[in-house]
């Protein structure tokens, strides 16, 4: 049987007999959707030694990661916004 790594919301790596929903690069703590054309372009420069999974949203946010600017677009200008005036902002990482 198949199994994958994922990064969890504690940031430890767990066994999983399901495929994240999500891929993460743990150098720039980026996570986005596993089509995203910003990574597949970016494998050929050296970013699968940094590539990690995740199962959701959830656990990415809490293991302190950002949303991809180029596949995740929304969420991307949502967390760029910052939380200010927010009650429910989830991301630990703030924008620059």
């Amino acid at each position: 049987m198949k199994t994958y790594k994922l990064l969890s919301a504690d940031g430890t790596t767990v066994i999983s007999k399901t495929p994240g929903s999500l891929g993460g690069n743990s150098k720039a703590r980026i996570y986005g959707r596993l089509d995203c054309s910003a990574a597949k372009g970016a494998l050929s420069k050296g970013y699968a030694e940094h590539r990690v999974f995740f199962a959701n949203e959830q656990d990415a946010i809490h293991a302190g990661y950002r949303p991809c600017g180029r596949c995740m677009v929304s969420r991307y200008k949502e967390w760029k916004s910052g939380p200010e005036g927010k009650e429910d902002y989830p991301w630990k990482q703030l924008p620059k």
